[in-house]
């Protein structure tokens, strides 16, 4: 603590040590634009050599008056914890003598002098600035409801003069962040921000400032006129910068912000590109290599272990956790004992961890997946949990032991249950398999992953999931199927739902989920009261085909048709998908490419019924608003990292893209590479971020995107590409020619049926011999290896000529929408079913 004050104001940040270039930054325009005022940094970590902050006096949390320090610091993330401790700092910064306490963001930068904000601050009390002040109606994100989720006010500033008033907002405000300084929107909190929104109600001399030069940032900037001065400096809507907030920021991302969908950083020259660059400088200059790969200090607990996420939530809840000083190495086994207390279920379900259930319900794709944690899908969710959790959520082994050893003895119980002899054969293999899974080859692992089913039918009774079907003699269809999936899957039950509405058939809708983990974001209206119609159409593929049967429930299934829409990626059907057979009494396939391979190892009927196509944009979207360049010709590539990327073959378009034009660095040409769970495959986010970096170029969009703005991008591209090594039909590739865009794709498997030469650019190929499994694709197996520098040349050559692009568009247009459309479909279905009906009433 130093002797004197130098000032009585002070201005403040906090970071954790892998921040502190931020921070540096920070201070750096804070010495130029408020030399009297003293900086302090509040370091939300443990001071080491590599801490370097020149400018300002750092204050560790441990010299902060917060009780149980360790209990407060182990239960919340690193944002949460950061944003937690700020009032403590404020207290103790009161407490030194400081007049005026001001708080900024580390991603803030100063552009010009504060003394307004410090007059002001003779006048009041407090400081806030709104996120908005004025409408967010343009359908981009953030959207309002978004922001008032967040808070009305952005707490990434905050101004107090000293007084009894702002000392009682202190101890308020440190009383509310003791517990609830979360990120939990479903409760409608966002760290310390909604709390901020009582204050100008609860506490005298509050100002809110709506000047917009304040805090400028993603949320607001569509309100603001951004102008670059002749000086150098910025104005915005006529008045000088004071300063800009750059949440979100990335030097390598071409948005503004990764929390927003609605500016990028604009193109050179253009004012807010010039802040932006001016600001990646400073980050460089301040030493981003040099802190941004450093640890934090409580990211492990104090024997070592790795701290899931999921754990902070347990220690800021649980009881059995209180009075326990976390930084000492002693007390960690009590620690670990409570997160792996086993919680034994009430409904039948094995035993899970306190720890593992805590990440079950802090994830709603996990939710969606294993709805019957506490029952029936408890061992599926327990052997995802040791397959996925230390990938996806950071556990260690101590956290998975417990999990383990249930699962092993709920599986030799089963084994030891009376049998048939075929059945213990089955057992012990299905039991086998799965405590030497790691050892077995895929090809054994999925040929018995079905008979999982019949193992979770006899030791766990499954509960009727569905109301009693009132049943009708009708010749109506009960679609089953991931409908609300963002997967090709469960585009696939839509396509055939579209149909369904233009046959006339009546339906009813089943919306499966189980074991699905895509995002469940798309919209289905329709009749989901009651199953009542004697055909099933089920769009679950083959390897999920009998597990789905048995959660579903045989009442289900029992004196009804079943029709199986199955998709395969590969020209022969594996012999460890056949069980699927038996699931159903009629095949549905998209393409003769999969009848050929499904229908050679089966008497039963395999129909030829594509999907209807049809691609709708609600809401128009410019290149702006989906934040690409107007005048560029942009190339477009869509896939999801969940279907394999060896198959779907991303990368493959970057390197064609790369031998086409990457001798040509001025020419005006794009690559949009759309991934979506891109963090499960490291390995390719390094290649796709490596060649960014090689050129500026090729541009990601990570994560999923609504519908509207989907359809959006792939109208908005002038080419579609892709080189995939093997697809079921190619649905992105259909999507794109429905409005009217040129494809570059590999000419082989299912998409052969709507492709030609004369509606698009056929990429040639070699057939290829799998050499290892990838994913459930065997070796022995082919698949196609597309020829990079045939599509390379495809690319240059449809570029170079618009001429043949339209009449490329024009043609692939007119075809998807005659042989797919959905009044097409629909005869087709409507007449399937009428023989199937026929048929099926007149055998029973």
């Amino acid at each position: 603590m130093p002797q004197h004050l130098n000032s009585d104001v002070c201005i403040f940040t906090i970071v954790s040590n892998n921040y502190l270039h931020y921070a540096n930054t920070l201070f750096e325009s804070l010495q130029e634009h408020c030399p009297q005022a003293d900086l302090v940094l509040g370091l939300c970590d443990r001071k080491t050599p590599e801490t370097y902050c020149p400018a300002a006096e750092i204050v560790e949390i441990n010299e902060l008056d917060i009780p149980e320090l360790g209990t407060f610091t182990y239960q919340y993330s690193i944002l949460e914890l950061n944003t937690a401790i700020k009032p403590y700092v404020i207290e103790l910064l009161m407490n030194r003598g400081y007049k005026k306490v001001i708080y900024f963001d580390p991603d803030i930068r100063i552009f010009n002098s504060l003394e307004s904000m410090l007059g002001l601050l003779d006048e009041h009390n407090v400081l806030l600035t709104p996120h908005l002040t004025n409408l967010l109606d343009d359908g981009k994100w953030p959207t309002e409801l978004s922001i008032l989720q967040a808070g009305s006010y952005n707490l990434g500033y905050i101004g107090l003069r000293t007084s009894e008033e702002t000392r009682k907002l202190v101890k308020w405000w440190q009383a509310k962040l003791y517990k609830e300084c979360v990120v939990d929107l479903p409760r409608n909190l966002f760290v310390d921000q909604k709390w901020m929104d009582l204050v100008p109600s609860m506490f005298a001399g509050v100002y809110i400032n709506r000047d917009p030069s304040w805090n400028i940032a993603y949320w607001n900037l569509n309100h603001r006129c951004l102008e670059r001065r002749a000086d150098g400096g910025f104005d915005v809507d006529g008045k000088p910068l004071t300063f800009f907030h750059f949440s979100g920021f990335s030097i390598e991302a071409t948005t503004l912000s990764k929390h927003q969908s609605r500016f990028d950083k604009g193109t050179r020259g253009t004012p807010l590109r010039e802040l932006c660059s001016l600001y990646e400088d400073a980050l460089t200059r301040n030493g981003i290599e040099r802190f941004k790969s450093l640890p934090y200090a409580f990211s492990h607990f104090a024997d070592g272990t790795k701290v899931p996420d999921a754990a902070r939530r347990l220690i800021r809840t649980s009881d059995a956790l209180a009075g326990i000083d976390f930084f000492d190495q002693k007390q960690c086994p009590r620690i670990h004992e409570v997160l792996n207390r086993l919680v034994h279920s009430k409904k039948g379900g094995i035993s899970l961890t306190a720890l593992a259930l805590a990440l079950w319900e802090s994830r709603a794709d996990l939710r969606d997946a294993f709805p019957a944690v506490e029952s029936v899908d408890s061992i599926r969710f327990a052997e995802w949990f040791l397959d996925a959790a230390p990938r996806e959520a950071g556990f260690g082994e101590l956290y998975l032991a417990p999990v383990r050893e249930q699962l092993e003895r709920a599986r030799a119980t089963i084994a030891a249950q009376p049998q048939t002899i075929s059945d213990t054969v089955m057992s012990k293999l299905s039991r086998i398999a799965w405590q030497q899974r790691r050892r077995i080859p895929l090809k054994m692992r999925i040929a018995l992953a079905p008979y999982a089913g019949w193992v979770l039918r006899h030791a766990y009774p499954r509960p009727e999931l569905l109301p009693a079907p009132e049943r009708s003699n009708e010749t109506g269809v009960n679609l089953i199927g991931y409908l609300h999936a963002e997967s090709g899957v469960g585009e696939a039950a839509r396509a055939s739902l579209r149909a369904l509405r233009k046959s006339d058939l009546p339906f009813s809708l089943v919306d499966y989920r189980l074991g699905n983990i895509s995002r469940m974001g798309e919209v289905v209206h329709g009749n989901g009261d009651q199953v009542r119609y004697p055909i099933n159409l089920v769009h679950v593929n083959a390897d999920q085909s009998k597990i789905a049967r048995e959660h579903l429930g045989e009442e289900l299934f029992r004196d009804r048709y079943t029709i199986g829409y199955w998709y395969w990626e590969m020209p022969v059907f594996p012999e460890f998908l056949h069980f699927a057979y038996d699931q159903v009494d009629e095949i549905w396939v998209s393409t003769e490419y999969n009848r050929a391979a499904i229908s050679q190892f089966t008497h039963k009927p395999v129909m030829l019924i594509p999907p209807a196509i049809e691609v709708n944009i609600e809401k128009p979207l410019t290149r702006s608003d989906l934040h690409l360049d107007e005048s560029a010709f942009v190339f477009l590539h869509m896939s999801d990292t969940l279907s394999m990327p060896e198959r779907k073959n991303p990368f493959g378009v970057i390197r064609a893209f790369q031998l086409a034009f990457g001798d040509k660095p001025a020419l005006n040409v794009k690559l949009v590479i759309k991934l979506s769970n891109l963090d499960r495959q490291p390995e390719l986010a390094a290649e796709v971020y490596a060649a960014m970096e090689q050129d500026p170029r090729i541009q990601l969009i990570d994560g999923y995107l609504d519908r509207n703005t989907l359809n959006n991008l792939v109208n908005a591209c002038d080419c579609y590409v892709s080189l995939h090594r093997a697809e079921g039909f190619g649905l992105p590739i259909a999507e794109a020619m429905y409005l009217g865009k040129p494809v570059i794709a590999t000419y082989w498997s299912g998409n052969v049926d709507f492709m030609n030469e004369e509606n698009s650019l056929p990429v040639r190929y070699t057939l290829v011999e799998l050499e290892r499994d990838i994913g459930p694709y065997q070796k022995g197996q082919v698949w196609a290896e597309p020829d990079i520098d045939d599509a390379a040349e495809k690319m240059a050559a449809l570029q170079s000529d618009p001429v043949l692009g339209k009449r490329l568009g024009s043609n692939a247009a007119a075809q998807i929408k005659e042989q797919y459309s959905a009044e097409r479909i629909a005869d087709i279905q409507k007449a399937r079913c009428s023989n199937i009906h026929t048929s099926f009433q007149a055998h029973q």
